[in-house]
């Protein structure tokens, strides 16, 4: 799935917003070596800057003291969709999916690819 979400927006059907806190994590997640069996270090390494150069930074936002999730850690997922003015949040955990926010969609990957494949 995460694939095809990255190729649909290689294609430019819609725009990738990341932070460099994301970006840090995503190369500290890669590099465990639980992952190795997937990719190597530079196979990872080459990946995340493939990333970096696809999406829009924006940069990190600021924290908030109520808790938006059950999950404290995925706040700042939220806070840095609203801050970059995101339409949608791709998202398949579940304290995420269940967010209530003014203005923001929380969706699935499948659901957000299946919503994109739908002729306008």
């Amino acid at each position: 799935m995460s694939a095809r979400l990255l190729l649909a927006a290689s294609a430019g059907r819609f725009q990738l917003v990341m932070s460099p806190l994301l970006l840090d994590e995503l190369s500290d997640v890669l590099a465990r070596p639980k992952f190795r069996r997937y990719l190597s270090i530079k196979n990872a390494h080459q990946f995340v800057d493939a990333i970096w150069n696809l999406a829009i930074i924006v940069d990190d936002p600021p924290e908030e003291d109520d808790p938006i999730t059950a999950d404290p850690d995925d706040d700042f997922l939220v806070l840095l969709a609203e801050v970059a003015g995101a339409d949608v949040l791709v998202s398949g955990d579940p304290d995420l999916t269940t967010v209530q926010r003014p203005g923001l969609v929380v969706m699935t990957p499948q659901a957000f690819l299946e919503d994109r494949e739908q002729p306008i």
